[in-house]
């Protein structure tokens, strides 16, 4: 969509959005998208996606700092993690009792 038909049709635009969460409209010029509008929630749940990506990320540096690599299976659920699919705490308690005598 180029700014001018964003521009003139802004209220449908949002509409749009807040009708159906899961599209984006791409805005821009000369056929070239500069600019993407979401809903609220697509955003939040990017930026949450981003934060879990970045401490799964973190611990894993932090493990192998320690001169650790995880077990193939203990990598699984930090994919799971990360995807959302696992809590940090449901990690925990999976992991944890594997290493407790």
């Amino acid at each position: 969509m180029s700014f001018r038909e964003f521009r003139a049709g802004l209220a449908r635009v949002l509409d749009q959005v807040r009708r159906s969460p899961g599209d984006v409209v791409f805005v821009g010029a000369h056929r070239r998208a500069e600019a993407v509008l979401g809903s609220v929630e697509q955003y939040e749940a990017m930026l949450e996606a981003a934060e879990r990506q970045h401490s799964v990320a973190a611990a894993l540096a932090s493990v192998r700092a320690e001169g650790l690599e995880p077990s193939q299976a203990d990598l699984a659920l930090f994919v799971e993690v990360a995807a959302g699919e696992l809590t940090t705490d449901e990690l925990r308690d999976r992991v944890l009792p594997r290493y407790r005598k």
